[in-house]
């Protein structure tokens, strides 16, 4: 059975567009830079993610140390009003005669700033390389020197680049991307 040329002009052209849109979707997937970005994008998430991991660490510890250190103060108050009471006396005599009750409230502060210390220091030490990498990976996605590119540089860069990309994509597909930022204003407003 012949077909009608027109027919076959019609199927040849879907298939060109079909293809085309095939390899612009393969060239995304595949294309270094975009592979980077994403790698970054990643490493950007996973850094925030033990960042606020620690914060919360660092804060809870903090909390309790503070709810310790108002427990201490309270007792402290009780203490010196009971003392005060049975003995007539005033706050200097309770310092002399109790072994210093102001000194065992500081100490408590100073036990609590002395485990707070160390848990800070070790979030600080696990988020800094993860971030170090972030900047290293972007630094060197945009063409950058990763030892002594600044890392407001290296952000200012990566959102310019990602701005260009964007613009390309725009022109090349302007559908696809309208699509997508459509389905991402869906997803996004379901929050």
């Amino acid at each position: 059975m012949a077909e009608d040329p027109e027919q076959l002009e019609r199927e040849i052209e879907r298939t060109r567009i079909k293809l085309g849109q095939d390899i612009d979707a393969l060239e995304e997937k595949v294309n270094p830079k975009k592979v980077a970005h994403r790698s970054v994008d990643r490493a950007k998430e996973a850094a925030k993610e033990k960042a606020a991991e620690a914060k919360e660490k660092v804060a809870g510890v903090a909390g309790a140390a503070k709810d310790k250190a108002a427990e201490a103060k309270d007792k402290a108050a009780e203490a010196k009003d009971k003392v005060t009471s049975d003995s007539g006396a005033s706050g200097p005599v309770l310092a002399g005669e109790s072994g210093g009750l102001g000194d065992k409230v500081s100490g408590v502060v100073g036990t609590a700033k002395e485990k707070v210390a160390p848990l800070a220091a070790k979030a600080k030490e696990k988020v800094a390389p993860l971030a170090a990498t972030a900047k290293e990976k972007a630094a060197e996605r945009v063409g950058m020197d990763p030892s002594t590119a600044d890392t407001r540089e290296v952000a200012t860069a990566v959102a310019g680049d990602t701005w260009s990309t964007l613009l390309e994509q725009t022109r090349r597909n302007p559908v696809a991307v309208g699509a997508a930022a459509f389905a991402l204003g869906v997803v996004l407003g379901h929050r």
